[in-house]
């Protein structure tokens, strides 16, 4: 291959004219169509240098294309940076996608929402709605906004709202900060906290429980019964000691009545003692079968 043609075929392809393939293109043996269309990106690349380098020809260079103010290389650098903020913004397989979402992205989400709960996918075809139902949803909508309009200048006409002032609302601002970060920090404390002391303890299996409890319980209960007994048997005492100094204050005539009321009340003493000594009995078995279950 002649060395001017593969200079010229190198520079065509990196001026985007043709392909790093294309000879035939470079030497004229193409065909018709091939060599028209890269005579005419030449002649708008011949064109649009012109045009840069004199400003002032600009009959055949698209409007918009060039800036007066800037060379071809600063038009090209700028170029370069809008494709590459492009590039890193925006998801390029999205950019260049097929699919066009015609609704804003709050009403996309609302309308899968009433789609799922439908029971229709996103991937099943749905037929349009029809006109007339549009309409009076419209209706509806323009109803409820106009309710609303009219509570909105109720409220305004009713209640008068505090000017704006910039003093005002930079030490409100300052005070909610204030309080989000001890919040957070109160956060931070908490999560710590059970994430060292209390996670351990959490999805455990429960204990397995002895009949220790029962017979602790059942000690309880007579503690309780031998208490109770112990304070009516100091009621039942001072009974008696009033009883007996009532009587010596009557005098004699009343001896027979005295003794009768004395042997009464010996006689509930003796009822009592008893009930007392079962009691400890009992009170006794129930120890020696907790201390029984301890020791296994």
């Amino acid at each position: 291959m002649d060395s001017r043609l593969q200079r010229l075929l190198y520079i065509s392809s990196v001026l985007g004219l043709c392909r790093p393939d294309d000879i035939d293109l470079v030497k004229g043996s193409a065909s018709k169509a091939k060599q028209i269309s890269f005579m005419d990106q030449l002649l708008d690349l011949v064109c649009t240098v012109d045009a840069t380098e004199d400003p002032t020809k600009r009959a055949m260079s698209s409007p918009g294309l060039i800036d007066e103010s800037m060379s071809l290389r600063e038009q090209a650098d700028h170029d370069y940076q809008l494709v590459d903020g492009i590039a890193r913004r925006e998801d390029v397989k999205a950019l260049f996608s097929n699919d066009v979402e015609l609704l804003p992205l709050d009403l996309m989400k609302q309308m899968k929402i009433a789609l799922k709960e439908q029971g229709i996918s996103d991937k099943e075809s749905v037929s349009l709605p029809d006109f007339q139902s549009l309409v009076k949803s419209l209706d509806e909508v323009s109803a409820q906004l106009e309710r609303s309009t009219s509570h909105l200048e109720e409220l305004k006409h009713n209640y008068a709202y505090p000017n704006y002032e910039e003093q005002w609302s930079e030490r409100v601002s300052k005070t909610m900060q204030l309080s989000l970060s001890e919040l957070a920090q109160m956060v931070t404390g908490f999560t710590f906290t059970f994430e060292n002391e209390i996670r351990q303890w959490c999805n455990r299996a429960p204990p397995a429980l002895t009949d220790v409890g029962k017979a602790f319980k059942r000690v309880y209960v007579l503690l309780q019964h031998f208490t109770e007994m112990l304070h009516n048997l100091t009621s039942a005492k001072s009974s008696f000691h009033t009883i007996k100094q009532i009587a010596e204050d009557k005098g004699s005539s009343a001896v027979p009545h005295r003794h009768q009321e004395t042997t009464k009340l010996a006689s509930s003493c003796d009822e009592a003692m008893g009930s007392l000594r079962n009691c400890i009995s009992v009170l006794e078995t129930s120890l020696a079968t907790s201390q029984h279950y301890t020791d296994k």
